[in-house]
């Protein structure tokens, strides 16, 4: 049935779909934002928002196969498929309260590293530290579906293109995201609920891609980043308290 939740669902896809396609990540930490607040539990908004990435990625990666660094980013793709079976099973078993005050945690955090700290670190692009990255990125995709950030600030500073880290990191997500999907089915966190839901919001993140595409070179992303963060530290606030 088409009902709010339907419609939340399309209009945070445009805005996740947006993001993605201005940024290269963010999807997951913008549906993320919004999601838990109106869907049944914090876990099936996770498992949702892993469906969305799943689709865009998939995507990506196919059009820009050419460029994928595939030696840079296999490091951490390995990494992150020992660690998301782990995570996903802890998220299957925690209590809904506590599984939403880590989120919490982890949208504060994650909002406070970009704004203040982002620009300051750089990571030696070595084999040791992509499976790091790897290791939290996969947790992070496996708890909350917000295993963005890590793999960015490896891929940024390993990638020697511009095309090979949008290239690379859609590749990374498209294959990783799906592997979190059959984790989180081999749970119990996956029904055909979900995949509906997922299926309704897919077409506002087509729309989002779509028009992302139209003001790529117009936009400032570094300003609708900051209001992204600012927005996931409420959101983080309001899940702690």
């Amino acid at each position: 049935m088409f009902d709010l939740t339907s419609v939340l669902l399309i209009l945070v896809g445009i805005g996740a779909g947006f993001v993605q396609r201005v940024s290269g990540f963010g999807l997951g930490i913008f549906a993320m934002l919004f999601m838990p607040h109106f869907m049944p539990s914090a876990p099936e908004a996770a498992t949702v928002s892993c469906l969305f990435s799943v689709g865009t990625s998939t995507y990506n990666a196919i059009r820009y196969r050419k460029d994928i660094p595939y030696k840079t980013v296999l490091p951490l793709m390995i990494a992150a498929l020992i660690s998301i079976p782990i995570a996903v099973r802890f998220s299957a078993t925690v209590p809904q309260a506590f599984f939403e005050r880590l989120l919490g945690v982890v949208l504060v955090g994650i909002s406070i590293w970009f704004l203040f700290f982002d620009q300051k670190i750089s990571i030696r692009p070595t084999t040791v530290n992509g499976a790091l990255a790897g290791a939290l990125g996969g947790t992070l995709n496996g708890l909350f579906s917000t295993g963005g950030p890590p793999i960015v600030l490896y891929l940024s500073h390993a990638c020697a293109t511009t095309a090979a880290y949008f290239a690379g990191i859609q590749f990374y997500f498209a294959v990783t995201n799906v592997y979190a999907v059959a984790m989180r089915a081999f749970n119990g966190l996956l029904s055909w609920q979900l995949l509906l839901y997922a299926a309704i919001g897919m077409i506002g993140c087509m729309v989002g891609d779509f028009l992302g595409r139209k003001v790529f070179h117009k936009l400032n992303a570094a300003r609708l980043k900051k209001v992204i963060y600012g927005g996931m530290i409420v959101s983080g606030i309001l899940m702690l308290f």
